[in-house]
């Protein structure tokens, strides 16, 4: 399952190569409206709001894309906001010149990008208010490297001919590449549309730190494997990026594991969390994955990477019970098999894989890690011979519809599996979120049906 779990774009680093330098998205004002209250919920679904089920009204709109530096190498741990308008044209902002304010519209909302550099949010088609075409605003925050606020238009406005923003980008290049092409996702069955925006930083590539010490970066250094989120909780998988972690690139092999013990070290590589030794799976020199320690610490847990040549400085990661995330087959499609091992999602997916979407009355397998503890217990760092139900209870959701969990486990190291029923639902992309514990997993993560 790990090694299928490499095929989504951001459990591994891959690096982008570009022939010429692109074109630097420009710096745009940050208008009067950035949020002088931030919604309760900060994810990258505006849609929804905390554990509400109600959606908010509006075209649905995928808005994704990469950070990128001027030579097209991704960027890593930038920090991207978003805010905009609702479908009426209002703000979440005390002084927002429309006040009939959508209630379900969380209006704000940040995604941190993992090694590929991409973002991902589900958001709706920002309304109109006076004095503005169409637009959302970003702003980008990468650590050390500086920021940026720019906008997202869109093509085909009437009004953005006129509108002051946009006509003050004076390089026709610059001025062109905020303005987006809006398209419809074909596979949707409620008109949903898609918009890609790559956004390109005015800075130069991150370089190594000098020495050979390894190095753990400070933000964004620790995250779910699953679902890349910032943090760690015991037991689950987690990837650690940085420089110098390794001078050598493998996973782990069956010389490895001693009467079912999992290794706290490939190639004199270790990594402890807490004081305590994490089980390695993969080592290289940028990023390692980890199956977290046993630990009933909640807070903020040390990390230190120790290799041959010595030991990084300890960077602090929030330690939660339970930080649940579902693997990914690309970066919007969740991982899921069905009865015969088989890959769901659309066809073709990814180079080499074959898979089918999925259909209403099918039990498919969803899997993921941080979902928290089983009963009877599994404790972390040991090979796992039988499946152990979850100790709390989970509901998982696929669009709107609440799907039935036919079993919900640990039947892997650090690995859960969730048999789930589909829902009788039209051909489509749907949203598939799962809550446990009261955590919910982000939820832009999409599971293609076909009826």
């Amino acid at each position: 399952m790990l090694c299928a779990a490499a095929l989504a774009p951001a459990f591994w680093h891959t690096k982008g190569a570009f022939a010429q330098a692109l074109t630097r998205t420009p710096a745009l004002t940050l208008g009067p409206y950035y949020p002088n209250r931030l919604p309760l919920d900060l994810d990258n679904d505006l849609l929804l709001i905390n554990d509400s089920i109600t959606p908010s009204v509006g075209q649905i709109t995928w808005v994704s894309g990469r950070v990128l530096d001027t030579g097209g190498n991704p960027v890593r741990g930038a920090v991207v906001e978003i805010w905009q308008a609702d479908n009426n044209g209002a703000y979440i902002h005390t002084a927002s010149p429309v006040t009939n304010r959508e209630p379900n519209f969380q209006g704000y909302g940040k995604f941190e990008t993992a090694s590929d550099g991409r973002y991902v949010f589900r958001t709706v088609k920002p309304g109109i208010y006076p004095g503005r075409t169409r637009h959302i605003h970003y702003q980008i925050k990468t650590p050390g490297r500086g920021e940026l606020v720019t906008q997202c238009h869109f093509e085909g406005e009437a009004l953005n001919t006129g509108d002051m923003v946009l006509t003050g980008i004076s390089n026709a290049a610059q001025r062109q590449s905020v303005i987006r092409p809006i398209e419809s996702v074909a596979t949707s069955a409620i008109g949903e549309t898609s918009v890609t925006f790559d956004i390109i930083m005015g800075f130069t590539p991150e370089d190594a730190p000098a020495g050979t010490l390894p190095v753990v970066s400070t933000r964004s250094g620790v995250v779910n494997a699953a679902a890349f989120q910032p943090g760690a909780s015991p037991g689950a998988w987690i990837s650690i990026h940085g420089f110098h972690l390794s001078s050598a690139t493998r996973t782990w092999a069956g010389a490895d594991i001693v009467d079912g013990r999992l290794p706290t070290s490939l190639d004199g590589v270790g990594v402890t969390i807490n004081g305590r030794n994490a089980y390695v799976y993969f080592i290289s020199p940028n990023q390692i994955n980890v199956q977290a320690p046993a630990d009933t610490l909640s807070g903020t847990a040390q990390v230190v990477v120790t290799n041959p040549s010595g030991s990084s400085g300890a960077v602090g990661v929030e330690l939660r019970e339970t930080l649940p995330g579902f693997f990914r087959l690309t970066q919007e499609h969740i991982m899921a098999t069905d009865s015969n091992g088989g890959y769901v999602g659309p066809v073709g997916i990814a180079s080499g894989v074959i898979s089918v979407p999925a259909r209403p009355g099918d039990t498919i397998i969803l899997w993921g890690t941080g979902f928290g503890p089983a009963n009877p217990a599994i404790a972390p760092g040991q090979a796992v011979a039988n499946s152990s139900p979850l100790l709390n209870p989970v509901t998982i959701r696929i669009g709107q519809a609440k799907a039935q969990v036919v079993y919900a486990g640990m039947s892997g190291v650090g690995l859960y599996q969730f048999n789930t029923v589909v829902p009788d639902l039209p051909s489509g992309d749907y949203p598939v979120i799962a809550e446990i514990a009261g955590v919910r997993t982000p939820s832009a993560g999409r599971l293609r049906i076909q009826a």
